[in-house]
C-alpha cells in the first residue's frame, strides 16, 4: 500500500551514494554536509513508513540495522581499514534503508536481512575483483623485467612478496609525492653499518599520512631506481553504490555463494 515511501527511500539513498562517490572519486574526501542532509532525510522517510505502517518488526530491523552497521563500521574504521566517509555512508544508510524493500523480489533470491550489510559485503566484493586487474599488471612487469620486479628487497619474505604483489604495484617517486591517492608499500631503515635498507608494508592503513616529499631523501631513492612499491588509495564509496545497485537487483552475492557452496553447487 505504501510502496511510494520504499521507492522514496531507494531514490534517496541512491541519489546521496552516487553524490558521495563523486567526490570521492575527485577528491577521496566527502564533505560533511552530505551526511548531514542524508542522514535525518533517511530518518524521516524510514520513520514516515514506520508510522503509517506501524509494523513493530519494521522498527526492530531498523534499531538492528543501525546498531550492528554502526559497530561494524567504526571497528573497520578505528582499526584503520575504513575511510570516515565511508563509514558515514554506511551508517547513513543504514537508517534510510534498514531492510530489504518489498517491492523488490532479488535475482538470486538470497538478501541479508540486514539491508546495509548486503550492500557492505556486494562492495567488498566489488573492491576485492581488482586484485586480478593488479596481479595481471605486475605479472606483466615481472616478465618485462626478467625476474627483476623486487631488485633491491631480497631480503623480503616471500609471502610478503606475494601480498604485494596482489596489491600494489610499483609507482614512479614524482608522481607519487604529486599524488595523494595512493599509499606507500615500503619504508626505510639504516643498517648495522650506516647502509639504507628497503623494507615492504604488507598492512597499510587508511588513516597513513600521505607519502609526500618531505619522506622523500636521495640514498634510499636512488637505491630504489626512482620507483617504489604502493597501493591504490581506492573510492571505496563508487564500490559502496555499485554494491547498494546490486544488492536492490541481485541481493547479497556473498551470502548466495556461501548458499551455493554449502549446498555443494559451487566446487
Amino acid at each position: 500500500m505504501y510502496q511510494w515511501l520504499e521507492s522514496l527511500r531507494i531514490f534517496l539513498s541512491f541519489s546521496f551514494l552516487v553524490l558521495s562517490s563523486f567526490f570521492d572519486l575527485r577528491s577521496r574526501e566527502v564533505p560533511n554536509w552530505v551526511w548531514m542532509l542524508f542522514a535525518p532525510l533517511g530518518f524521516v522517510s524510514s520513520f514516515l513508513q514506520f508510522y503509517v505502517e506501524k509494523e513493530n518488526s519494521f522498527l526492530v530491523f531498523w534499531l538492528l540495522s543501525f546498531l550492528v552497521t554502526t559497530g561494524l563500521s567504526l571497528a573497520l574504521f578505528y582499526l584503520g581499514l575504513f575511510g570516515g566517509a565511508d563509514a558515514k555512508a554506511l551508517i547513513c544508510l543504514s537508517v534510510a534503508m534498514p531492510v530489504y524493500p518489498s517491492l523488490l523480489h532479488p535475482y538470486l533470491r538470497v538478501s541479508n536481512p540486514i539491508f546495509s550489510l548486503s550492500v557492505f559485503s556486494n562492495a567488498v566484493l566489488g573492491s576485492s575483483l581488482l586484485v586480478f586487474g593488479i596481479a595481471g599488471h605486475n605479472l606483466f612487469r615481472l616478465i618485462q623485467t626478467r625476474g627483476k620486479l623486487f631488485e633491491g628487497l631480497e631480503r623480503e619474505s616471500f609471502w610478503n612478496k606475494i601480498l604485494v604483489f596482489m596489491i600494489g604495484y610499483r609507482i614512479d617517486l614524482d608522481k607519487l609525492g604529486r599524488d595523494s591517492h595512493h599509499i606507500p608499500l615500503e619504508y626505510f631503515s639504516e643498517g648495522e653499518h650506516g647502509e639504507t635498507i628497503r623494507h615492504l608494508r604488507v598492512s597499510p592503513r587508511l588513516a597513513e599520512e600521505p607519502f609526500g616529499k618531505k619522506h622523500c631523501f636521495d640514498g634510499p631513492f636512488e637505491m630504489a631506481n626512482g620507483k617504489i612499491w604502493a597501493t591504490p588509495g581506492l573510492p571505496f564509496l563508487v564500490f559502496v553504490t555499485i554494491g547498494f545497485f546490486v544488492a536492490l537487483f541481485a541481493g547479497d552475492v556473498i551470502m548466495w555463494l556461501a548458499v551455493q557452496a554449502i549446498s555443494g553447487r559451487v566446487i
